[in-house]
């Protein structure tokens, strides 16, 4: 992954190159269809017949009729709401009702864009590269996804009105953890490679909802667009954050917990894991206080007891391509 230079005025114009998680693989059942829009293009989701998922962009190539918004899923294709032409899990038209002949002729043009899309860990992943070309690198395996011993993800999501780069300097920014999240931090350390931004902190938290709980966590970043993180504390756990622009000025945030199952009784975990989700929930919104008020300081006046943000910015950059206009 090549350095971005940091002369430039703004390394963080358009989107970085990554995966991205775009959904949880619940909110798509098998022909079910999302509409959604990320990285400023609206896009249609939908689970065939077979259970494979597929991204398209979202516009027929016939008259523009957005195939999430009333299209429906038969076999393993999508249906256009507005004249029934059929595209299939690749993005090309393979059906076209009223055509005169037998069998159709299908327009050359009459495709759109598949998106390169893993579904792992129970989450659904889609690669966005702003120059476009392949994956680059493979989605992680989550350690305990699958494990009877565990819970399957609770999850939810909050729409903000920030830059990504906000989300990403948490990773770095010990000084706001006890004014914003009233947690006392005693152990704070920062390791960046090719891919990875790494916090591996520990101290105690006093969650909005109330309590006190000793912590030790470690939480990686795997590219941009998503962080697991290993909790040890009164639970074991295995936390998401996933954020994936909308446009320039907003993102979605996902954010789900998995537990280890208490005690062999699964019903009192869920209970656990839906006030876990709660104070996650309130615990952003904190955040998001701020980060929807803030301005970017592109050149901060830092401190010595600030972590190391424009290291964290240097790795960050790394992911927009070069030849991506900047400001």
């Amino acid at each position: 992954m090549a350095k971005r230079s940091s002369s430039k005025k703004n390394p963080f114009v358009g989107y970085p190159k990554g995966w991205f998680v775009v959904a949880f693989s619940d909110e798509l059942p098998v022909a079910g269809v999302l509409k959604m829009k990320y990285f400023g293009t609206e896009l249609v989701a939908f689970r065939g017949e077979s259970g494979t998922v597929a991204i398209l962009d979202a516009y027929c190539p016939h008259l523009g009729a957005h195939l999430g918004a009333g299209g429906k899923v038969v076999g393993d294709t999508i249906e256009c709401p507005f004249h029934a032409w059929k595209f299939n899990l690749g993005g090309k038209c393979v059906a076209i009702p009223y055509a005169k002949t037998d069998p159709p002729k299908i327009p050359v043009k009459a495709v759109t864009r598949a998106w390169n899309t893993v579904e792992k860990n129970g989450c659904i992943y889609l690669w966005h590269a702003p120059l476009g070309g392949p994956p680059e690198w493979e989605v992680p395996t989550l350690d305990v996804w699958g494990d009877e011993a565990w819970l399957p993800w609770s999850h939810s999501m909050l729409h903000i009105k920030t830059h990504p780069r906000e989300i990403l300097e948490n990773v770095v920014d010990k000084g706001h953890f006890p004014r914003v999240h009233n947690t006392n931090i005693t152990k704070f350390e920062n390791e960046f490679t090719d891919l990875l931004a790494i916090q591996r902190s520990g101290g105690v938290a006093y969650p909005v909802g109330g309590g006190k709980d000793e912590f030790e966590i470690t939480a990686t970043y795997y590219g941009p667009g998503f962080q697991v993180s290993h909790m040890a504390g009164v639970l074991q756990t295995r936390l998401l954050n996933a954020h994936v622009p909308v446009d320039e000025h907003s993102l979605d945030l996902r954010f789900g917990v998995m537990i280890k199952i208490v005690g062999g009784n699964a019903e009192k975990t869920k209970g656990f894991a839906s006030r876990y989700v709660d104070n996650l929930t309130k615990g952003f919104q904190e955040d998001v206080a701020i980060w929807e008020n803030k301005c970017f300081r592109q050149v901060p006046v830092l401190c010595d007891g600030d972590g190391p943000i424009m290291k964290l910015r240097e790795w960050y950059a790394g992911f927009y391509d070069d030849n991506h206009p900047a400001e």
